[in-house]
């Protein structure tokens, strides 16, 4: 049965968002970090508001799926996975383990455009979604992110420092250590994004397959590669309020 009147939910590693959906029409939109989401001692979020109402989630956390469940045993609450899915064929992807984020985010893109299309998803990770032409889901990569680059190399070298995001794309010869660090891991992240959009259009055999792009870090890729698509706001919820339409 259709989810008329819920509240959409995508719980994220870093953040989680939600909305009330009527509709298929997101609401006000509420952000919080994850970590605080989670905390039995947080009381605030529509979830605490409007407890009487269904929940459509798409949760990358599966600790975050495990609380929810605990904290509401009475509540409706529908998890997205891809046996959901029926706007795509699903037949070339293992839907056990695509996460329910990728598959929000491809059902949204069907709001901008036709397939073919990629999605890139700029976040603590970032992932790509690929429908071809005859509207196959043929799956996609995962990397880490920025922020995530550098953790890595600030907590697995002995002297290496934890560099801060930057907006603007930095120039190839550091001259110190801060700047090669920002050389490499900025530069070399649009050279390694640039790379996947041009070998998944060579697979999908769509060179001029259109490129969407959403998530926090997404302005510095739009900024730094040419001829991406801008999501609009709250894509993931998006998506997910397109299949409370049937789902919920």
């Amino acid at each position: 049965m259709a989810m008329k009147d819920g509240i959409v939910l995508n719980i994220g590693n870093t953040h989680t968002q939600m909305s009330r959906c009527t509709n298929g029409q997101l609401g006000t939109v509420q952000r919080l970090e994850t970590r605080a989401f989670l905390e039995a001692e947080t009381k605030t979020g529509l979830l605490y508001d409007l407890p009487q109402l269904p929940v459509l989630c798409a949760c990358v956390v599966p600790h975050a799926s495990a609380c929810l469940r605990e904290r509401w045993p009475d509540r409706s609450l529908t998890f997205l996975d891809a046996a959901q899915i029926k706007e795509f064929d699903l037949g070339r992807i293992t839907m056990e383990t695509i996460g329910a984020d990728r598959l929000a985010n491809a059902i949204a893109a069907l709001e901008m455009l036709r397939p073919p299309f990629l999605v890139i998803d700029c976040g603590t990770a970032i992932s790509t979604i690929a429908v071809d032409g005859d509207k196959v889901l043929r799956g996609g990569t995962i990397m880490p992110g920025r922020h995530m680059l550098r953790l890595a190399l600030h907590e697995h070298t002995a002297q290496l420092p934890e560099v801060k995001l930057l907006d603007e794309c930095p120039p190839a010869l550091g001259t110190n250590t801060e700047e090669a660090i920002l050389a490499g891991v900025d530069l070399g992240i649009i050279g390694a994004v640039q790379f996947i959009i041009d070998n998944t259009r060579a697979e999908l055999e769509a060179a001029e397959c259109p490129v969407i792009v959403t998530g926090g870090d997404a302005p510095y890729f739009l900024s730094n590669i040419p001829n991406l698509m801008a999501a609009p706001p709250h894509f993931t919820l998006r998506g997910l309020a397109r299949l409370s339409a049937r789902i919920g």
